[in-house]
């Protein structure tokens, strides 16, 4: 028994210190019927929201459950792709009637145009819908209200929300050139560059960090993190190139990046450092995760990768930090080797007394 109880409290604290066996995080979403799907955004209980082919070629936007992926409604069965969706389970996103868009969102089982030449891309928990129709507008309750342009432009959209209602996106400032945005009710804000001409936002979370892409002095694409007035450049796996969609209120940072050989790989990025989310996977998992688009605070992050040569749609759920904070104390991390030294140090006694051998 007291072998028993010691051994299960060394597996206790190491698995603690992430020392234990490893567990499969990824789950393939599958699809509609077709052979690809792309999820773009989870919430908080781990729905997630995108797109898929269908079996009869078309695309439609999903919503995943226990029972797999729900196809959501269209008008007269248009393709349909889904960009955002809230702890409430309510998506947003955008179907096409003829070719023309119309920013939709869908709750339960109905879906609500919210009008012509819109497109929905992001939601907040009070139901608060953002995207573009030539301008940045939100939508709240059945009413439309547009953000303008940055000055010298003649075009924005928006991209993301957080709960508080502050939204971000990007706009024209001059022919072809782009500026990211910040609005909080009182203006558009331009937030500037890495040192380019161009810059893009597309995510937010409720402590204000804003994420996107922009353009460096070299001219290449690199993602950011925006914060307390400064953008920050969180660099690249290896290649030229890295664009962040989306980050939860642990700070943590989704996206994708090329790597050394050119290819495309799914990161995150967390206190300072970018991963590689294929170094996340047991060995011969199958999977090549291409691009992260949303994660919630629990790490569960969305994307799409490909699984047997097609692109699906995936969930990669991390239970437990990448990478130790470092502003824990650090007496915690002594304390626990300390445990781990007297439960080995107990064990063994215990060992050498049954075996009569203890001075």
């Amino acid at each position: 028994m007291r072998i028993a109880i010691i051994v299960g409290l060394f597996e206790v604290v190491t698995s603690n210190l992430g020392l234990a066996g490893p567990v499969d995080p990824i789950q393939d979403l599958g699809t509609l019927g077709g052979g690809n799907a792309t999820a773009y955004a989870i919430n908080a209980i781990g729905q997630a929201a995108g797109w898929s082919t269908t079996a009869m070629g078309d695309t439609q936007a999903f919503l995943s459950g226990s029972g797999g992926l729900s196809g959501l409604s269209t008008v007269n069965g248009a393709d349909s792709y889904a960009f955002g969706i809230n702890d409430s389970g309510v998506v947003t996103g955008t179907f096409y009637v003829n070719g023309q868009s119309h920013g939709a969102i869908w709750e339960g089982s109905s879906v609500t145009d919210v009008g012509q030449n819109t497109y929905g891309q992001a939601i907040n928990d009070a139901g608060v819908v953002v995207g573009g129709n030539g301008q940045a507008f939100v939508y709240s309750s059945g009413s439309m209200d547009t953000l303008g342009y940055l000055p010298g432009g003649d075009w924005s959209a928006a991209y993301g929300i957080n709960n508080l209602g502050e939204v971000v996106g990007y706009g024209t400032v001059a022919p072809g050139v782009f500026r990211a945005f910040y609005w909080n009710g009182l203006g558009l804000v331009q937030l500037g560059t890495l040192g380019g001409s161009t810059s893009y936002a597309t995510g937010v979370n409720d402590f204000g960090a804003i994420v996107g892409g922009s353009t460096t002095v070299g001219g290449y694409m690199n993602a950011f993190v925006y914060q307390e007035g400064s953008m920050t450049n969180l660099g690249t796996l290896g290649g030229k190139t890295s664009y962040a969609y989306g980050v939860n209120d642990n700070g943590y940072i989704v996206g994708y990046s090329t790597t050394i050989d050119g290819g495309s790989h799914a990161f995150m990025y967390v206190k300072g450092t970018i991963i590689d989310l294929n170094t996340m996977l047991p060995a011969n998992s199958g999977w090549d995760l291409l691009d992260a688009y949303g994660i919630n605070g629990k790490s569960q992050i969305v994307g799409t990768g490909l699984y047997a040569g097609q692109e699906h749609a995936f969930v990669l759920s991390l239970s437990q930090p990448v990478i130790a904070d470092p502003s824990a104390a650090p007496e915690l991390t002594t304390s626990i080797l300390t445990l781990c030294g007297f439960l080995a140090i107990g064990l063994i006694d215990l060992l050498r007394r049954r075996r009569g051998t203890a001075p």
